[in-house]
């Protein structure tokens, strides 16, 4: 017989009902971890400028210098 355990890192995080339930919205399905829906969901970076670059070119320079105006 093997056993093979493997042992991910873990943390606690509290959350208010209000974000839990947003949280939960966004699962595809009852299997998918919350873990999984923030990796999925959640960009790796905050750096706007870079959120942008790698996204799909879908704006005009014009456009997404506007976007990135209007949110900072």
């Amino acid at each position: 017989m093997v056993c093979v355990c493997v042992c991910m890192a873990s943390k606690t995080v509290n959350l208010s009902e209000e974000a839990y339930k947003r949280l939960k919205e966004w699962k595809i399905s009852d299997d998918e971890s919350f873990s999984n829906v923030i990796i999925r969901v959640l960009p790796k970076s905050r750096d706007l400028k870079k959120l942008l670059e790698d996204a799909e070119p879908d704006l005009t320079e014009e456009e997404a210098e506007k976007l990135k105006q209007d949110i900072e």
